[in-house]
């Protein structure tokens, strides 16, 4: 009788405690969820204000260079910047220090300098700072080919070497590492690639979670 009643207290144990570990770790993918969607979604947000950027006419002065043999033209805008507001009304911006196209790829425009800031609901301002990229407005791809950073006002920050970004279809792919952190926490991957707007999101390679109990 004792034996039978040991074994079952430790059935109920053990099955309590696979309860309590299933629950943990539900509620430990719902913590990370919280804290990584919201910025993708971010990402994606940025990423897609470009369509704006790029639609709309720049008011800042522009300047027209040939080069030496004449076949050249080259169309530079200094400073172009655009600012609208979210639909719920709240201001953000996008600029860079310039925007410059050819007469023979005429499709595709460069940028330098390029800074960003969007409201992003609970994670108050985000900052967009990228070196520069390229962006083909026929085939809606935009590729960042130097290190950019994205920050938020909670200090949560992702850091990336480059990326490729397809507009048309809501896809970002980066085959260099990634690295996103904030307090306590740090996710470096390998690679990453975030695909229908944002519903699905690849990490791959050396995926590495560090978590900081204090």
């Amino acid at each position: 009788m004792s034996i039978r009643n040991y074994r079952k207290a430790f059935s109920i144990k053990s099955f309590s405690d696979d309860i309590f570990k299933k629950a943990y770790h539900h509620s430990y993918r719902v913590r990370l969820l919280k804290i990584f969607l919201p910025l993708i979604a971010l990402i994606i947000a940025l990423v897609f204000s470009w369509f704006i950027f790029f639609s709309l006419s720049a008011s800042s002065g522009s300047v027209v260079l040939k080069s030496e043999n004449d076949e050249i033209v080259k169309l530079i805008m200094v400073n172009p910047r655009l600012e609208s507001y979210t639909s719920s009304q709240k201001l953000y911006w996008l600029k860079a220090q310039e925007a410059f196209q050819d007469s023979i790829h005429s499709e595709v425009i460069g940028l330098q300098g390029i800074t960003a800031e969007i409201p992003s609901g609970k994670l108050g301002v985000a900052f967009l700072q990228a070196q520069s990229g390229t962006y083909d407005h026929i085939n809606g791809h935009l590729q960042l080919d130097k290190p950019f950073i994205i920050k938020t006002q909670d200090n949560m920050v992702a850091q990336f070497i480059a990326a490729d970004i397809d507009l048309s279809e809501g896809q970002l792919r980066t085959d260099q590492c990634v690295h996103i952190k904030r307090a306590g926490l740090s996710l470096k991957a390998d690679a990453l690639q975030i695909r229908e707007k944002g519903l699905k999101i690849y990490f791959q390679g050396d995926v590495h979670l560090v978590i900081d109990k204090q």
